[in-house]
């Protein structure tokens, strides 16, 4: 073999690594934050001296340095004087603050039920809100509105738009 076909098929070499040769393209890495904890079928309760205050059930959950994100939340505070239950999609829970998403439904023990696409609830005040459109039940009445502020501890209610239908008692004289 002469030196000069070497020299030659070295350079071929070299000219298609350099024509056709395109370095890997690396992903980068979301830096986003990583969760510490994921549960899945879990049951947080939340007990003090004078007995069970809440619980906190999801399908699956993930806990971080400063909340909880739950799906499938079901909520029951036990802490006021009407024991509450509040269901919906998806929940942030932050400093006794739970921020609800999709289908929101707020049932209390005497029968209060509020339906909403969103809202929030202060486990410490008992205050529910929600900034988007509702829909109240108590026996027979009907409530619509938007924006609605219930305080659970002095029943108030502050809402905006609202529609309501009563069902009144008859009262007949004896």
């Amino acid at each position: 073999m002469n030196i000069n076909f070497y020299f030659i098929y070295i350079s071929v070499g070299l000219a298609m690594i350099y024509l056709f040769f395109h370095p890997m393209k690396m992903e980068k890495l979301d830096k986003g934050e990583i969760a510490q904890l994921e549960l899945t079928k879990f049951t947080i309760y939340d007990l003090d001296k004078e007995g069970l205050k809440s619980i906190f059930q999801g399908t699956k959950g993930y806990r971080y340095l400063d909340r909880y994100e739950i799906f499938d939340v079901n909520y029951t505070d036990n802490s006021k004087e009407q024991i509450a239950n509040i269901t919906s999609n998806f929940g942030i829970y932050k400093d006794y603050i739970v921020d609800l998403y999709g289908n929101l439904i707020y049932k209390r023990a005497d029968g209060l039920t509020y339906k909403s696409d969103d809202g929030n609830y202060n486990q410490r005040t008992g205050v529910l809100k929600t900034k988007s459109k509702y829909i109240s039940y108590r026996n027979n009445d009907r409530i619509t509105g938007n924006s609605l502020m219930y305080d659970s501890k002095h029943g108030h209610a502050t809402s905006k738009d609202v529609s309501a239908v009563y069902q009144l008692k008859n009262s007949e004289k004896l």
